[in-house]
């Protein structure tokens, strides 16, 4: 299964038709574009996709040093370079799954993911608790 159709299968629940992957960061963070030319920013430790519009306001969108940062991953990135080194092909540094859903976004909390299992679970998690307001007590069951 590609990017493109992992993308679609995760995060389709919110309307998005992805064809096609712009970029990616080293936390796994996507830009996309769809059927209509419209670009999207999948941020998946933060759970949510932003329409950028099309290619001028995406550009502009991109541009911004909080953007930058975010896209960068600033100290989050240096630290798993540091303690990790590169990810293998196809995995990204990301925030431990148990960490990303409380909000502890910290050095200790970081390790290497597959990109596919990230936009997975990130999808799934994001499509359960999408209703609940920030701040909301949420109880997560695994199960295979």
């Amino acid at each position: 299964m590609t990017l493109v159709e992992v993308v679609n299968e995760a995060w389709g629940w919110t309307g998005l038709t992805a064809t096609r992957i712009i970029d990616q960061s080293p936390m796994g963070h996507l830009v996309l574009s769809d059927t209509e030319d419209g670009f999207f920013y999948l941020d998946p430790d933060g759970m949510t996709i932003i329409p950028l519009g099309h290619e001028a306001e995406a550009k502009a969108h991109l541009a911004s040093d909080e953007a930058k940062e975010l896209w960068s991953g600033g100290a989050l990135v240096a630290e798993g370079y540091k303690r990790f080194g590169n990810p293998p092909e196809g995995s990204v540094f990301t925030i431990k799954p148990h960490a990303m859903i409380e909000g502890r976004y910290e050095p200790e909390s970081l390790c290497v993911m597959p990109l596919d299992e990230l936009i997975r679970f990130t999808g799934d998690v994001a499509q359960q608790i999408k209703d609940f307001p920030d701040g909301s007590q949420i109880q997560i069951e695994v199960t295979d």
